[in-house]
């Protein structure tokens, strides 16, 4: 759809707050009315590329779990879907979005989170729920877990490709940041020998 191709662009180079609806009505070669028409808002236009840009990544599906699993070998590879899922360059351009306007508009931090990291968490609360099931892992908190799943990989991940900024050659690189974030969520949860 042009409406939208045209909104992303706008968006993405000059920000929310600098967008106007005539603007995108004119990137996109049609009239303002036909913008309203769509999208009854700028804001219900940028919840859409949101959404978008989310679901583009949500066709991520977690490693199916059997009872003798490897769980700190599928604990990796989750952490890289979550890498994949919010820090790849479309999320986290629309992310850098946010935070420069979420505090004026408060609706836009509510539409990422409910289509972008909510998702994910949902789906890491059911894989820990699984993961309990078959006796892999002893999670008491499975919501907590998969929060802590993310944050293990995105805090320190995500500064570093928000800002698209050099690491000291002391510090981890990704892969020993995901491999050191299933060690321990694994090592956390570990079902303990009776």
């Amino acid at each position: 759809m042009a409406i939208m191709t045209a909104a992303k662009e706008l968006f993405l180079e000059h920000g929310f707050g600098a967008v106007s609806m005539d603007q995108v009505a004119r990137q996109a070669g049609v009239s303002k009315a036909t913008v309203y028409a769509h999208f009854v808002s700028k804001e219900k236009l940028f919840a859409e590329m949101v959404f978008r840009a989310c679901i583009a990544k949500s066709h991520a599906v977690l490693p199916v779990l059997q009872a003798d699993s490897n769980i700190e070998g599928v604990l990796q590879e989750i952490a890289h879907i979550v890498v994949d899922h919010l820090l790849s360059p479309e999320p986290l351009a629309v992310y850098r979005i946010i935070m420069a306007e979420g505090p004026r508009f408060p609706e836009l931090p509510r539409a990422f989170f409910g289509n972008g990291p909510l998702p994910m968490i949902r789906k890491l609360t059911d894989f820990f729920d699984e993961a309990n099931r078959l006796g892999l892992l002893n999670v008491p908190d499975t919501r907590l877990a998969a929060e802590q799943m993310v944050w293990l990989v995105r805090g320190p991940l995500g500064v570093r490709r928000l800002f698209t900024t050099d690491v000291p050659c002391d510090f981890p690189d990704e892969e020993d940041v995901i491999k050191g974030a299933a060690r321990m969520i694994h090592r956390t949860y570990c079902p303990q020998p009776t």
